[in-house]
């Protein structure tokens, strides 16, 4: 007997995303395709003449929102329809012809910043003062300002632009190749039952109380990947050297200096994650020995770190819509009300694991649709609170969309994790304050280690490990796969510490693993997000005067502030430790709860 993913087809729709909602059908899709590009004509007539008054500057702004909204529509459509089926090749050639689409409406606009940055500043105040409906765009102005020295001649701007397409080839491969093409042999458990390994799966193997199964599953998962270090080593090596490119082409000092000062981000932001990080390993070191002694084991594997410490606690899809609708009650009626109407009759969510459908979960959507989950949902506490996290992404958009014009809809990754995280920590706060018997605490427990395993260890690792590739690359040293394996394979053995048994090349292939690697410098932003989460969280479930209500306005102000600018309407200075080293406060609560629990009668 196997265990085995549906087809797509075999889905039944109720389960799936609604993406009628955004075009009927594909033959809609590629209408809209054609009259976006014969829009980019109009593109032309501006150049040369954004300063000639305020109502043609008005116009072009007017334009860009709307060709950027109109892409940002198409992109979601066809990115969502290739997710769910990566083996698809019309989805595929649907998101190619959108990623190609979005580089040449980069190109035929990138003119406009350089000649924005010409006309001097009595000028453009001249301009904004002379139209009332350019205020909106004053932030904007600013921000391009503070950019300017690292925005480029219209001619190298337009030749960045177009260099998009091929540059964002990386990731593509990375998708085709570990979502499409990459099997892995299924896993045997002790009672000789096969389950089918997979990207979508493998969570939920991994959590199984029958070791002879997670042993099988993570090492044949690890060995999947391993078979392709090299492959996988020459795509991550082409998108580290395209961050490196790509900031040197702008003047930038390094890749991380680029990506930190595109969110107005000093550096000691991301040195302070790291920090912290480092300086708290010892509380994962005394949970990794807990776990230990709790699984009755004389070494603690890689493929123990998510085994139950308790019975399961099954929770079914509709059961962690009402969960999370009850838990985030202390954000308002609206927010329950919108949230609750997007998890079940409005479709927001492609709920359940399918042959072909990308891993993880995440949030999308564009400006003018209603967001969009991922979700590969497998009945656990764990994939409740994934559903959290993700559902706070979308809520973020949801009231960002609702409040913002199209120019600041787009808000920083930096502020996102803060939303997501924090529906997280509501979620469990509202489960534990009721009391929760003995084994749904321990679940409770488990599920809070196993998120901040993830944001306040696993990221900060593969922090380091993207900060030392890239400083590999802006060394003109080579980058192979072995040598990226055996770079994270010690920092690993430093962050499991003795508790741990390292397999150095099954876990040193960790980072073939990881998509968010091909966003340049991301993955720290974890870590900064779950701690000013869980500070804000505890005002919130404290029922704080105006803590609800200045973190929705928080969301509602999406990019019309810089990102730490956000978080100080709700009173976090991310720019310190401190929000860092409460959290750990927190993860050291959750393991003397835990220790408690289980060791103690």
């Amino acid at each position: 007997m196997t265990v085995t993913l549906p087809a797509r087809a075999e889905v039944p729709i109720e389960h799936t995303w609604d993406l009628a909602s955004i075009y009927p059908d594909q033959a809609a899709w590629a209408a809209d395709v054609e009259a976006l590009e014969a829009e980019l004509a109009a593109i032309v007539a501006f150049r040369g003449r954004l300063g000639e008054s305020a109502a043609t500057l008005l116009a072009w702004l007017q334009l860009v929102d709307r060709l950027q909204v109109a892409m940002g529509r198409l992109y979601t459509y066809a990115q969502m329809c290739f997710d769910v089926d990566t083996t698809n090749q019309v989805a595929a050639g649907l998101r190619e012809r959108a990623i190609g689409l979005s580089a040449r409406l980069g190109a035929a606009t990138a003119f406009a910043e350089p000649e924005l940055l010409a006309l001097s500043a009595d000028r453009l105040a001249s301009l904004v003062a002379a139209e009332p409906a350019l205020a909106p765009y004053q932030h904007y102005f600013a921000n391009l300002r503070r950019r300017g020295p690292y925005v480029r001649s219209g001619e190298v701007e337009q030749l960045l632009a177009q260099a998009g397409e091929p540059l964002s080839t990386p990731v593509s491969a990375f998708m085709m190749l570990a979502d499409s093409d990459l099997r892995f042999a299924a896993a045997e458990d002790s009672s000789g039952v096969r389950h089918e390994v997979a990207r979508g799966t493998i969570e939920e193997l991994l959590q199984s109380p029958d070791r002879t199964l997670r042993k099988q599953a993570w090492q044949n998962y690890q060995d999947g990947f391993l078979a392709f270090q090299h492959t996988f080593g020459a795509i991550y090596a082409g998108s580290v050297k395209a961050d490196v490119f790509l900031a040197r082409a702008r003047g930038y000092d390094s890749a991380l200096a680029a990506s930190l000062h595109a969110s107005n981000l000093p550096r000691t932001v991301y040195d302070n994650v790291i920090a912290a990080c480092n300086r708290h390993l010892p509380i994962w070191h005394r949970y990794w020995e807990l776990r230990r002694r709790a699984l009755g084991l004389a070494v603690l594997e890689p493929y123990d770190i998510f085994a139950p410490l308790g019975p399961p606690y099954p929770v079914p899809y509709e059961r962690a819509v009402e969960l999370i609708c009850a838990s985030v009650e202390p954000l308002g009626d609206e927010y329950v009300a919108v949230a609750r109407a997007g998890l079940t009759s409005q479709r927001w969510v492609d709920i359940y694991p399918n042959r072909g459908k990308t891993s993880g979960a995440y949030s999308g959507g564009s400006y003018d649709t209603h967001p969009f989950i991922l979700m590969n949902y497998d009945g656990s506490l764990s994939g409740a609170s994934t559903l959290a996290h993700e559902l706070g992404h979308s809520m973020h958009s949801w009231l960002t969309n609702h409040t913002q014009p199209p120019v600041y809809a787009s808000y920083a990754l930096f502020v996102a994790e803060v939303a997501s995280n924090l529906n997280q920590a509501l979620l469990r706060g509202y489960l534990l304050a009721r009391r929760p018997e003995r084994a749904l605490a321990i679940a409770v427990l488990e599920e809070a280690m196993h998120n901040f395993h993830r944001y306040l260890f696993l990221m900060p690792i593969l922090s380091q490990f993207e900060q030392r590739v890239h400083e590999q690359a802006e060394a003109g040293e080579p980058l192979t796969g072995a040598g990226m394996g055996a770079l994270l394979a010690e920092l690993f053995r430093r962050g499991y510490g003795p508790a741990v048994q390292v397999d150095e090349a099954r876990v040193g292939i960790t980072w073939a693993a990881f998509p968010h690697l091909y966003q340049n410098f991301y993955v720290f932003q974890y870590a900064s997000g779950i701690a000013a989460a869980n500070a804000l969280a505890e005002r919130v479930l404290a029922g704080a005067p105006g803590a609800a209500e200045r973190y929705l306005a928080c969301l509602r102000a999406g990019g019309s502030r810089y990102p730490l600018e956000a978080l100080e309407l709700v009173g976090i200075d991310m720019r310190t430790p401190e929000p860092l080293d409460r959290a750990f406060a927190v993860l050291e609560r959750f393991v003397d709860r835990l220790e408690q629990l289980l060791f103690v009668a």
